[in-house]
């Protein structure tokens, strides 16, 4: 991928959730000589390796499809994929929140209004669906869009048509629907608070977003591409990730997933600077583990621990040649603990010099 296409990419990637997005053109037309496939989604494992293959074929269909998983994933990159491999890639991406609005204001702003539809409406405003004529509609977090205007979703979707407030002629809107969820919709449905016809309506094909632990192959690669991204945001050279920091990451069990992962490489390079990123500059593991992340993946980090520990201690006092104290104070501990950790770890002085 060319560093302009990425550059745009990143760019779109940041745009906030509450509000409609729309890819710009100059994206659109870089993308058509270059693969766009995998729109803001980095790494090489089987399991994103079987998702980009099951996106590239949806993407060849107009049929709905209801992205799922964990929260902080990359579902709303797995969306625009499917918009750029599609026919409608030169028509707009528009992006919304389930949980931006409350159902009146939901109703404005999926169907526009006429002028005099309520008080204070001076002028006809179009409405989402207007917007997205043409391209692709995603709603992220689809089981938080309150249940009257999940009923309103459904007869669009079944008959294309839509009828702006305070307008007495129907409209039309070519979309391709995209939705996503972190919850279980089939619960939902048995609960009562998600529509049956609207659930069976939306999952005409399901996309499964692995969560980062499930493959840590695409941890690092995640990692650099942030890293190259603030330092091109910071006009800086790219940091530096000492072994220390490579263990640490690819250990850890990332229970915020992407999102989390893009947070702590942004915080470690403001933090450290020019200075090579160590563990000690990462805020997971400053604090405990939440307790579910805890029960799920404590085997696995009770493998690795004592490896990032030792990689850690490692490159601290690389750092600070070989003086512990300063060692000790890079790692945000007392000389004391480091040489309680030293006698644990069996490590001795000549091999981490």
């Amino acid at each position: 991928m060319s560093d302009g296409v990425a550059h745009e990419l990143a760019s779109a990637e940041t745009q906030s959730p509450e509000s409609a997005t729309v890819l710009s053109n100059s994206l659109l037309r870089c993308l058509m000589d270059d693969s766009p496939v995998r729109a803001g989604l980095v790494g090489e494992s089987a399991a994103l390796r079987t998702m980009f293959e099951k996106i590239r074929r949806l993407a060849r269909s107009d049929v709905p499809v209801l992205v799922q998983g964990e929260v902080g994933v990359g579902k709303e990159n797995v969306a625009r994929a499917l918009h750029l491999n599609s026919q409608r890639s030169a028509g707009p991406f528009v992006a919304e929140a389930g949980a931006a609005l409350r159902e009146e204001l939901f109703m404005r702003h999926l169907f526009g209004h006429a002028r005099g539809a309520f008080t204070g409406a001076t002028a006809t405003v179009p409405g989402v669906f207007d917007g997205a004529d043409g391209g692709t509609l995603y709603i992220d977090e689809v089981p938080e869009v309150p249940l009257a205007v999940q009923a309103c979703l459904v007869r669009v979707l079944e008959t294309g048509e839509y009828r702006p407030l305070g307008s007495p002629h129907a409209r039309r809107s070519s979309f391709r629907l995209i939705t996503s969820t972190s919850s279980d919709l089939r619960e939902l449905v048995a609960s009562g608070t998600f529509r049956r016809d609207l659930f069976f309506r939306l999952r005409g094909a399901i996309v499964e977003v692995p969560p980062l632990r499930e493959r840590r192959r695409d941890i690092l690669p995640l990692a650099e591409q942030v890293i190259r991204e603030e330092a091109q945001r910071l006009a800086v050279p790219p940091a530096f990730l000492s072994d220390g920091a490579r263990a640490a990451l690819v250990a850890y069990a990332w229970p915020g997933n992407v999102r989390e992962l893009r947070n702590e490489i942004r915080q470690a390079v403001a933090l450290c600077g020019e200075e090579p990123l160590t563990p000690a500059a990462f805020q997971f593991l400053r604090e405990p583990l939440p307790r579910r992340a805890r029960e799920r993946n404590g085997s696995v980090l009770k493998e690795k621990v004592s490896e990032v520990e030792a990689a850690a201690i490692r490159d601290a006092l690389r750092l600070a040649a070989g003086n512990k104290t300063a060692a000790a104070r890079r790692l945000g501990v007392t000389r004391r603990t480091l040489y309680r950790r030293l006698e644990r770890l069996a490590v001795e002085n000549k091999t981490l010099a």
